[in-house]
Parts: structure tokens; sequence; C-alpha cells
């Protein structure tokens, strides 16, 4: 199996590398925010992200689309996103179930192409959604309960599944420098609406560096590949692969921050994978 996946690779277009090397990026943003929440509230990472992107992505810009239709994209994609995962984590009874619950954004996305987009996906591709999402659920299976962080991690898996597609829609053609900055800037009075919910912050070196350094990998370099993987390829089949970073967020949690892993969460890994095959497969 290992030797057909690479030779599979071998032949990925743009759009699925950028997909891959976005869940590699965002596999290792989990443990970098946890490292920073020592020094920082969830809704004031939240607001740096944003205004510090905002401060960095311009520059190299040099322009911005402020109209209604960015507006809604940055709302969907980062603004009330980042605050729902944010709370989802606040809430969830560990991180890791609140990606689980994000991570079906795939399914959102599958269901949004058919009803927005008039698009048939194969049986082939529907199995493979499925399958990455229940290896998923199985990963974060001992974990699992009904709370607060999970609806509320639900509904941000719901808006990040419509926007992709209204994305996929309207600026598919955008440079992804310019679509960044826009949203990142639009986003900046969101964020700020939900600082009141926790402001702690803690002002040490140690503090700055790790959440600059979750600005730079989680929301520059992230959505910097995120808006290419959506202009290069079908946001169901970005969006699939996109599964894998839950896995991945465990297990560079488990080498940075020494997080155990689970045998649920190998059995997860391993289910998860054969899906990512079959998307990428019917690609």
């Amino acid at each position: 199996m290992w030797v057909i996946w690479c030779r599979e690779m071998s032949r990925l277009s743009g759009g699925l590398i950028y997909s891959i090397a976005l869940a590699l990026v965002w596999g290792v943003a989990y443990p970098l925010t946890r490292m920073a929440e020592a020094y920082a509230s969830p809704m004031v990472i939240s607001v740096v992200r944003v205004g510090a992107a905002s401060l960095l992505m311009y520059p190299l810009a040099r322009r911005l689309i402020l109209n209604s239709r960015m507006l809604i994209v940055s709302v969907l994609n980062m603004g009330l996103f980042l605050v729902l995962i944010n709370m989802s984590i606040l809430y969830s009874p560990n991180p890791g179930l609140a990606a689980l619950m994000i991570y079906t954004q795939p399914l959102f996305v599958a269901v949004f192409e058919w009803l927005m987009l008039k698009r048939r996906l194969s049986l082939m591709r529907i199995g493979g959604v499925l399958l990455g999402f229940m290896g998923v659920a199985v990963a974060s299976l001992s974990s699992l309960s009904l709370s607060l962080g999970v609806v509320v991690g639900l509904m941000a898996g719901l808006l990040w599944g419509l926007g992709t597609v209204l994305y996929s829609m309207w600026f598919r053609d955008v440079n992804p420098l310019v679509a960044n900055a826009s949203s990142s800037v639009l986003s900046i009075p969101v964020t700020a609406l939900a600082l009141p919910i926790d402001p702690a912050l803690s002002l040490t070196i140690k503090g700055i560096l790790l959440i600059l350094l979750v600005v730079l990998d989680a929301q520059v370099l992230g959505f910097m590949l995120w808006f290419k993987a959506i202009s290069s390829e079908r946001p169901s089949t970005v969006s699939s692969i996109l599964l894998l970073t839950p896995i991945l967020a465990l297990y560079f949690s488990a080498l940075m921050i020494k997080s155990s892993v689970t045998p649920l969460e190998v059995v997860g890994a391993v289910i998860t994978i054969i899906g990512l095959f079959m998307v990428v497969k019917s690609s």
C-alpha cells in the first residue's frame, strides 16, 4: 500500500500539493497554539493572529478587496471561524475533540457543492470523505462527549464548509496574497468582539515568540496555502485532504508537548490515510 501511495503522490497536481502542505502546517499549529495558550487566552491569540497577519500581508499584497462578498468570505473562513475554533477548544473536554468537530467540514463542503455548484461527487470520492471522517472519529473516540464545545465546533465546520465553496465561486482567480491580506483586515473587528470572553494575557519574551510563531505558521503560511489550494483544486478534494490535519496534530503534539497517543488514535490515522488515498485517486 505504501508503494502505491508514493506512486500516486508523484502524480499530484499543484492544488493537491498545496493541500498536503497545508495539513502539515496546520497540524504543527495545534501544539504551537497549546504552548502559546500558557501565556495568552484563545481570544487574545485570535486577535493577534489576524492583526499581525494584516501588518505582514498588506505590504506584500499592496492592495485589498473590501466589498460585501469578501466580507462574507472573511467572516466565514477566518474571523468567526477563528472565534468558534477557540471557543470550541475552550469549552471542549479536550482540544482533540474540538478538532474532530471542526473537521466535519468536508461533509458540509460536499453538500454545499451539490446544492450551490450542482457538482456530482463520485462514489469513490464520497466513500473517501466518509472513511476519512470515520478515521478522525475513531482517533478521538476515547474523549467523545456532548458539550458546548462540541456544538460550537460543529458550527465552525459548517461555516468553514460554506465559506470554502463561496470562496471558490467568487475569488478563485484572486491572488492569494491579496485574499489573505483582505480576509485578515476584515476579520479584525470580528475577533475583537470576542475578546471580552477571555482577555487574559501574560507578556513574556517566550510568550511573545510563541504567539508570533502561531501567527506565521497558522495564519500567514497556513491561509496562503489554503487560498492557493482552493484556487487550484476542487473544494471537496482540498477539504478531504485536510482531514489529515487533526491526525497530524496528534502526532506533532506527542513530539512537541509529549502528549500520549492511544491505540485508537493509531487506528484512526490508518483509516484516515486510506480515505485520503481514495479521494486523491478519484481526483
